[in-house]
């Protein structure tokens, strides 16, 4: 059975069959991007990267408008959470995401900020405990997502603490920066671990519950999953999705790109296994990975050479070509 992580604690509670399906590892350049910022923000090395700066920013303002400050703050703690005696620990001793230390009955996570928050007004001493995670990515993230929930009731286990705030920090690719955050009570946190351990429960004694829903888009098991494959089948099958309506499209745009999503991954792990001695094919044909290069010229750097030499705008327009095309992109409604 596969291990899940406070990342993944949302499928758990969705589909807690995927555990005992084959994962897939995917990988991909915002993802690596994403991991190369993470690595700024815990060495704080902030000024490095315009969105790295920008998260940093978004977060102290943030602390000016609630009144809080954060004189102790620890980066990239690694814990682990007992669902069954409703413990938490710090896992030491561990680099970025080793879960090695974790015991096999425990769920790890890593949360990128833990912090004890205190009221800068002396009339208010108030102090919470509060857990915050960088994101980059475009896409929103809510602060009382199930993964922020099973970090927060780590936080919670392990300080004794009545309440925890949540807070989601992104500074997605468009330059923009938010704050979005949620304080849990204690009782809430409590009530997510009971169901993760019934979900947890469920798959030790055998179940294969498989439902399909939001936390399937980055699910490791998709690859294999009944119910996903069924759905990529029925697209790519003559006939197709059958008519493509107005009411329907939508539907379709997104199980198709649901489908191109799992392809791209399965044609990824092929590629990696023809890596070494390559792969046979079907017609006496076999699959070999090759380097090519490409050499492509610096567009900025030659208009200023062109500026160097007396080149004027109409000379440099000139030697340009515009391109239009048509595109899609998906804004909220």
């Amino acid at each position: 059975m596969n291990r899940v992580t406070a990342s993944g604690s949302g499928r758990l509670l969705q589909c807690s069959g995927h555990l005992r399906l084959p994962w897939l590892r995917e990988t991909s350049t915002a993802a690596q991007e994403g991991t190369d910022l993470h690595a700024v923000m815990e060495t704080k090395r902030y000024q490095e990267h315009p969105r790295s700066l920008a998260a940093w920013d978004a977060w102290k303002a943030w602390q000016a408008e609630t009144g809080f400050s954060a004189p102790v703050m620890r980066n990239e703690l690694a814990m682990a959470l007992n669902l069954e005696a409703r413990t938490a620990r710090e896992l030491s001793g561990v680099g970025h995401r080793d879960y090695s230390a974790a015991m096999p009955h425990e769920v790890p996570g890593t949360a990128d900020m833990v912090c004890e928050l205190v009221k800068r007004h002396p009339t208010s001493p108030d102090q919470v405990w509060c857990v915050v995670d960088w994101k980059f990515g475009q896409e929103p993230v809510e602060a009382d997502s199930a993964q922020m929930r099973t970090l927060a009731a780590m936080v919670a286990l392990m300080h004794d603490a009545p309440s925890v705030i949540a807070v989601i920090v992104q500074a997605p690719p468009d330059g923009t920066a938010w704050v979005r955050s949620h304080e849990f009570s204690r009782d809430d946190l409590m009530a997510h671990v009971d169901m993760m351990a019934e979900s947890m429960n469920e798959v030790r004694e055998g179940a294969m519950l498989l439902q399909r829903g939001s936390e399937c888009r980055y699910c490791p098991a998709a690859h294999a999953c009944p119910s996903q494959l069924a759905a990529m089948s029925a697209i790519v099958a003559p006939g197709g999705p059958g008519p493509i309506t107005p009411e329907r499209a939508g539907q379709i745009w997104a199980e198709v790109k649901q489908a191109k999503k799992r392809l791209d991954a399965i044609e990824d792990a092929c590629k990696a296994m023809a890596a070494g001695d390559g792969l046979p094919l079907p017609g006496g044909k076999r699959l070999v990975v090759v380097q090519r290069s490409r050499t492509s010229m610096d567009a900025k750097q030659l208009e200023a050479i062109a500026r160097g030499h007396g080149a004027s705008d109409d000379e440099i327009n000139a030697c340009s070509k515009t391109t239009t095309y048509t595109t899609t992109q998906e804004i909220k409604a």
